[in-house]
């Protein structure tokens, strides 16, 4: 067998190597990418209940099919710790009800009711539209606020 023989099949492996590497990384992690989250879209994994567990923000935002929101801020009136199952005095809860609307991943959300289980708290629908960057990844669902990321988790 001549040594020119194989130089078609090398110059075939040449150029499939060449065009692997050209093609750039071929993982697939961008929270965008439909296959990345099992098929399922932005949106999609966006509905459901995501809560927020700190000091000063103690919340809850549900995300329905039919693109309603709700946001449930708990707090405590006298500054002690937040129990999520407790009436008022003992726990205080803002109710804030709209709608939701998602362009690739641009959440805005329009308050339009407002409501708290605290008869003499005053509190309206806020006047301007939440504007966020959103991710999500697993379980985590990101908000990147102006003053940095905000994490909810999966459920309540």
């Amino acid at each position: 067998m001549r040594p020119t023989a194989n130089r078609p099949i090398l110059l075939a492996a040449l150029a499939v190597a060449i065009a692997a590497m050209a093609c750039g990384e071929l993982e697939r992690d961008n929270p965008m990418d439909p296959a990345v989250n099992g098929g399922l879209t932005l949106r999609d994994q966006l509905i459901g209940s995501w809560s927020r567990i700190e000091m000063l923000a103690n919340e809850v935002y549900t995300f329905k099919v039919d693109g309603r929101a709700q946001l449930q801020s708990y707090s405590s009136p006298s500054g002690g710790e937040i129990d999520r199952n407790a009436a008022f005095p003992a726990t205080r809860v803002r109710v804030y009800e709209g709608t939701f609307s998602l362009v690739g991943n641009q959440l805005e959300i329009s308050f339009t009711k407002a409501s708290s289980n605290d008869p003499d708290d005053q509190v309206s629908p806020p006047a301007t539209r939440k504007q966020v960057t959103i991710s999500i990844s697993r379980n985590t669902l990101t908000f990147d606020e102006p003053g940095g990321k905000v994490h909810y988790t999966s459920g309540t």
